[in-house]
This record gives structure tokens, sequence and C-alpha cells, in this order.
């Protein structure tokens, strides 16, 4: 019976004692691809330094301790198919297994506050981002350059349906909305407002991953076809490639980015892929070096983009745009496509992207 009392006291040395076997050995194949970052390198013993090398242990211990991975994840799995919540706050779970990216826990634009209505702008700031595209537009206009403004609506502007009911709308404008309506009133610039379009289409198909942040392959299809109807204002001749026989919507067994935010890629399929095929045949006219400006929603862009183009010159999407560099290139058209969210940091070059070469 004595001996007994011994079992509960090894299983219990054995827990605490797994993760620092796990650290040292990895006996156990841990979940992958959990986190989007560089994790803390091994502290090294410096003599004189006893404070850092401190901080630097705990760093690698937070980032390294046996089991996190699974540890998070099972968390995670536990809280969503509980309360339908997920813990961390940059990704809501909708309804209809749909995920929302919520971008400003990330300090990665605004998504759901301005949806909510809380941070609508002022004037003085619409007026503010006229100047800039205004003086943009002026010095492409000087070397002959057309300048097209294009911005990829939020995912829940275009399929708010699905979002919780606690985030209802409270106001009847968004800031693209406001800033719109303002360039269509008092600018001779007129920005692409991707979302018409696309509320347009999405009782045809799908137009957006439902497990991640981006539109899918006929999203991006529409914004194309949409971006090209602006290019043939100028170019007559250049017209859009069409699509070809039926558009499939299938199924994918992994889930997109806000699922690998989740470590849920591999549980969570994604259901709103779109599969489709492009008449090749009859590619419109080819024009010569586009210069394109854009965040992550431009990547899908690219497979169509180069049939129109010789060149395509990419630029990181904040950097302020070198002019000279620009005019050095000779471009015929500057594309600026980004997401809603990035609404002022786009147009104002204001964020924490690198600058590019251009």
């Amino acid at each position: 019976m004595k001996n007994l009392l011994f079992i509960p006291i090894v299983l219990f040395l054995a827990v605490i004692s797994a993760p620092a076997i796990q650290m040292h050995y990895q006996f156990y194949k841990e979940f992958e691809d959990a986190d989007k970052r560089r994790l803390a390198y091994a502290p090294e013993w410096r003599r004189g330094v006893i404070s850092r090398f401190a901080k630097e242990s705990e760093a690698y211990v937070d980032d390294h301790f046996g089991f996190r991975p699974d540890l998070i994840r099972w968390n995670i799995l536990i809280r969503i198919h509980l309360f339908g919540i997920a813990p961390l706050q940059s990704v809501i779970v909708g309804k209809d297994a749909w995920l929302f990216y919520c971008s400003e826990a990330l300090d990665d634009g605004n998504s759901i506050n301005d949806f909510m209505g809380s941070i609508p702008l002022s004037e003085a700031e619409i007026e503010n981002l006229r100047m800039r595209l205004e003086e943009n537009n002026r010095k492409f206009a000087e070397k002959g350059i057309k300048y097209i403004v294009a911005i990829a609506p939020n995912k829940n502007t275009i399929y708010s349906e699905y979002l919780p009911e606690r985030f209802a709308k409270n106001r009847s404008r968004t800031r693209l909305e406001q800033f719109c309506d303002y360039m269509d009133q008092r600018s001779s610039i007129k920005v692409l407002d991707l979302s018409k379009p696309m509320l347009r289409e999405k009782s045809k198909l799908p137009l957006y991953w439902a497990t991640d942040s981006h539109w899918n392959s006929f999203g991006a299809y529409v914004g194309y076809r949409e971006i090209m109807k602006r290019i043939s204002n100028f170019y007559p001749n250049t017209g859009v490639i069409e699509l070809a026989g039926e558009i499939a919507v299938k199924r994918w067994a992994n889930g997109g980015d806000l699922t690998r935010i989740l470590f849920m890629q591999d549980v969570w399929p994604e259901k709103n892929d779109t599969v489709f095929q492009v008449d090749l045949t009859r590619i419109p006219s080819q024009l010569e070096k586009l210069l394109f400006r854009h965040d992550s929603f431009g990547d899908a862009l690219y497979p169509y983009l180069t049939k129109h183009f010789t060149k395509i010159i990419d630029v990181a999407p904040f950097a302020p745009f070198r002019f000279e560099a620009i005019f050095h290139e000779r471009p015929q058209i500057v594309l600026h496509l980004f997401a809603e969210r990035y609404l002022t940091q786009a147009i104002h070059d204001d964020f924490y992207y690198k600058e590019s070469g251009y």
C-alpha cells in the first residue's frame, strides 16, 4: 500500500520534468509553423552583463519551453469549441466557420474599429489625404505617367453578415466611403473603390477566403478586371483577359493565414477556394512598363498583369515614392493598390515597412 503512494509523486515529477527534457532532447515532434516571428536565441554567458544574460535566458525559455506550441494550440481549441471565441485578439471567430482579422490588435491598420464607426476621419484628415494624392498625380503627370489609386476592401466590409452580432455597425459610412465621396466631390483624381464591384459580385461566387484575411483567386480577378477597365480609359486597346469556362468552388484541407495565427491550419479547412481558367488565346495589346506599389493584396494580381506589361517594377507598399528613381524607369503607369485598413498609412507613406528603392 505504501508503495502505491509513490506513484502520484513519480507522475508529478515526470510531468514537471517533461518540458525541460523536451527542450533539451526534442524527443517529441511539436506542432510546427506556430510563430510568425524569429524566436529568441539561446543566451551566451558574457562576464559583466549578468542582467542581460538573465533577460535573454527568460526570453529563450518563454519561446522554447517544452510542448509550448501544443499547449497554446490546445488552449485555443478548447476556448473556440466551448465558447466560440478565439483567445487571440487579432482573430475573430465569425458565423458559419468564417474568421476575420482584427488588425488593430497587431497595430496593422484599422478594420474592426472602422467598421464599427469609432474612428471616422475628420475633414482635415481627408483634405490632407486629397492633397497628398493630388501632389503625387501632379508630379507623375508632368512626366506623362498615369497614376491609379485602387483600394481593396476589408473582408468584413464585403462579408459583414458573418461577423458576430457584437460587432454591429454603428455608423452608416466607413472611412473608405467618407474618403471616396470627398474625392468624388472635390478632386480630379477618381479613386478606384473596389468594394463596389465586390459587393455586386458576392452573390455569384465567394470573393474572400473564409479562413484568410485576403481575397481568393476570383476576388483577385474581379479586382484586376476593374483596374484594367480604369487603365483602358488611358489606353483604349488594352482590354481585359476574359474567363474561360465554369468557375468551381472547392475545399482545401488546410486553412489560411488566420488559422495559422490560431495554430489550427490543419484542423480548420478552407471552403472558399475558386478554380477557373482564363482565355489566353485573345490577350489584349501589351503595354511596356508598370510601377506597381502594393501590399499583400497585390500579389494575386501578377498572373494577370504580367500578360499586359512587358515589365512590372514591384514597390514596397508604404515606402515614400522616390520620384527621381521612378522617372528614370519611365513607367507608363503607376498603380498604387492597398487594403482598406491601410487607408491613411498607405497614402501618407507612414508605416513600419522598410523603404524600397523607389
